[in-house]
């Protein structure tokens, strides 16, 4: 069983800000969290040489800090304790990585921005490099966990996704629907026709799904999605349908449990984390 008693949000000054301490309250409302950091990493060498000058006896900690406290004393209203970290280095994930580590992280909420201008925070670095779970927050969304959607692959590591599940269930009254996107193999398609590849594989899928669950004994329903990727990708047909579906939350394991799995770190993960999606999505690790 896992907790999330601490969370660390990443913030940038621009206005996902708003949107990350909004989620960020919702969420320690709704898992009952008992401190979240908010950090910004000041990054001293993209100040431009024109303005060392005018810039050299300003204390740009204390004045974002100051900043970002107003921010977050307008928008966090969970219970939760909150405190705000500032820094300066050159590559901000090496920062997380020592917040992590220092302050017993147990998730960590980055934005994603979709229409806002700006890259955010460097997502595939982030899931390579730290060993806590990764929230994805898109601008889009709205705080909400009555559906949640699992990306499954049968894999060992696909388990770690429900054991999430089981942590959100304890707090959050939420529909969990497992997703398994099968795709026809391409080398066969020569010899064998799509239509039949794909009745094979749909209840190959459907009978590995029921039985995935099934060996799971959980004491909660799972809804079963079994999606044919068509012309898409794994992670662009799991994106297509959740948001389709009114999912609140998509969760993915941060790899599988070989090299061919289908939610390797590097495939359908890294893509889901670098994607627009315009839903929120957990990568479990």
């Amino acid at each position: 069983m896992i907790n999330v008693n601490t969370i660390l949000v990443g913030l940038d000054l621009s206005p996902m800000d708003d949107h990350l301490i909004a989620y960020a309250s919702f969420l320690a409302k709704k898992l009952d969290i008992k401190k979240v950091y908010f950090t910004h990493n000041i990054k001293k060498y993209a100040i431009s040489e024109l303005f060392q000058e005018q810039l050299k006896d300003l204390d740009l900690e204390q004045i974002i800090g100051d900043e970002l406290s107003e921010k977050i004393t307008n928008s966090f209203d969970a219970e939760a304790e909150w405190d705000t970290l500032i820094a300066e280095d050159p590559y901000t994930e090496s920062i997380f990585n020592h917040i992590v580590n220092k302050y017993y992280i147990d998730m960590i909420l980055v934005g994603n921005k979709i229409d806002y201008e700006g890259a955010g925070v460097i997502t595939d670095k982030l899931l390579r490099m730290v060993k806590c779970p990764l929230l994805i927050i898109p601008e889009t969304c709205t705080p909400k966990l009555d559906t949640i959607w699992a990306g499954t692959d049968f894999s060992r590591s696909c388990m770690k996704i429900y054991n999430s599940v089981d942590y959100i269930k304890e707090k959050v009254d939420a529909t969990i629907v497992a997703a398994h996107v099968y795709q026809i193999p391409a080398q066969f398609s020569p010899y064998v026709s799509a239509a039949t590849m794909k009745e094979k594989l749909k209840k190959h899928s459907q009978e590995r799904l029921e039985k995935f669950i099934k060996r799971m004994h959980k004491t909660y329903d799972i809804e079963e999605k079994v999606l044919d990727s068509k012309e898409s990708t794994i992670a662009e047909k799991l994106i297509e349908c959740s948001q389709d579906n009114d999912a609140d939350l998509l969760m993915v394991a941060d790899k599988g449990s070989n090299n061919i799995s289908s939610l390797m770190l590097g495939s359908v993960t890294d893509e889901l984390s670098t994607s627009n999606s315009r839903i929120p999505i957990w990568v479990v690790k």
